[in-house]
């Protein structure tokens, strides 16, 4: 009796020790998220909303895509596919928003990415897809923390005969050279880039649309308590106080120059690297409605801080009037997110625009726009602005292949 109740017990045991080791092998599966392939995401259609359409013209379509990473050693990307109307010939996409957060726990920052960095539209007999690649990155010292990243973005595709609008730089993007900022040069890092001389002609104009940001501290010595001894080129990480990105544009002569600014800091200014991308659409059809957002840095002295107030997802609605335009298309050029109280660990940032509205009888349009910047506790509050600078497109004159062909009829006199 005694040697079967001891088996008893032990059999107990095992079977105690396996379903702990069960349940924390399914723990672990739960920490590491499973990154969908390039093929995987393909293969599956996301969800997106048809803003408006103009049949056999026009067309304006927002959607969104998030993919888990689990760590923050390289980027996340995103493979997405758009179907368009067949009677699209040109079209692109525009970074209308982004949203990153740690899957786990708020952490310091050394990265911040939000990026398209490819985009095609492939056109065959059956079918016309506008296919895109996006990156994202939320990195911290150690970069071994899941995230997910998530794009917002605004597409448009139009028959190529009914305007005169040209796209440049759509595949690759134009990706303004890397800055180093450095902390004589202040809190505002300032990127310039100029079109090819000669690209604006007669009546033409051109819209610059938002491609992307890359942000990242320099490699520095900061010893934290930890196993591994420090090194002097050590990734560094610091908390977040405030990150902000505004682009403007005007035309030189027939020369086309734009100018992106940023804010990436703590409570102090650091050295960091800034690199942001763009595209642009010209000719005599395209129209613009610019806002521009002046950068403010803030300070760890914040006057308006409120600690007990919750940083949840902030939602706006927002209306534009007296666009006087055949068709238009909101674009996010400038955003500004910061802590109230003092820099934070980040558990999520993002700022996006939605649930667009274009009423082209009434010449408006309503969007709306939301922002989130919260540590682990989701406090303290924040503050958010944004502008949206509005590209118009206008149709020309029939072309030929649309006009009713003239009919004469001769009546023989008698």
């Amino acid at each position: 009796m005694h040697h079967a109740f001891a088996i008893v017990v032990v059999s107990l045991l095992l079977v105690g020790c396996a379903t702990k080791t069960e349940k924390k092998k399914q723990s672990n599966i739960l920490e590491k998220p499973k990154v969908a392939s390039p093929f995987e995401q393909l293969s599956l259609a996301t969800p997106q909303k048809k803003v408006y359409e103009d049949v056999d013209k026009f067309i304006l379509i927002e959607g969104s895509k998030c993919v888990q990473h689990n760590n923050g050693r390289d980027a996340a990307t995103i493979l997405h596919w758009i179907e368009m109307p067949n009677y699209v010939n040109s079209g692109t996409v525009v970074l209308n928003g982004w949203d990153l957060r740690y899957l786990q726990k708020d952490r310091e920052i050394n990265a911040m990415r939000a990026d398209i960095t490819h985009s095609k539209l492939v056109k065959n007999a059956a079918s016309t897809l506008l296919m895109f690649e996006a990156q994202g990155k939320l990195e911290d010292q150690d970069r071994n923390d899941a995230y997910e990243f998530c794009v917002f973005y605004t597409a448009f595709g139009y028959r190529s005969s009914w305007f005169d609008a040209t796209i440049e730089g759509d595949y690759n993007g134009i990706e303004a050279s890397a800055v180093l900022q450095n902390k004589n040069l202040g809190a505002v890092a300032t990127l310039e880039n100029t079109g090819s001389k000669g690209m604006l002609k007669g009546n033409d104009a051109i819209a610059i649309m938002p491609r992307g940001f890359d942000f990242q501290f320099t490699d520095a010595f900061e010893c934290e308590f930890r196993l591994l001894p420090c090194k002097w080129a050590d990734r560094t990480d610091y908390r977040l106080l405030q990150v902000a990105y505004s682009l403007s544009q005007a035309n030189v002569s027939d020369n086309p120059y734009w100018v992106t600014q940023t804010i990436f800091k703590d409570n102090d200014y650091r050295i960091h690297h800034v690199k942001t991308r763009a595209a642009l659409i010209r000719g005599s059809s395209v129209k613009l409605r610019p806002d521009f957002l002046p950068l403010n840095p803030r300070s760890r002295n914040a006057s308006d801080c409120r600690k007990n107030t919750s940083g949840n997802v902030r939602t706006q609605t927002f209306r534009i009037n007296d666009l006087l335009y055949d068709y238009a298309v909101p674009m996010l050029t400038g955003w500004d997110l910061s802590y109230e109280c003092g820099h934070q660990r980040v558990q999520r940032a993002g700022i996006w625009i939605h649930d667009i509205h274009f009423y082209p009888h009434s010449r408006s349009m309503e969007y709306k726009v939301s922002s989130i910047l919260n540590n682990q506790d989701g406090t303290p509050s924040f503050n958010t602005s944004h502008r949206i600078t509005v590209m118009g497109l206008n149709r020309l004159l029939p072309p030929a292949e649309h006009r009713v062909p003239e009919i004469n009829i001769k009546i023989r006199e008698q």
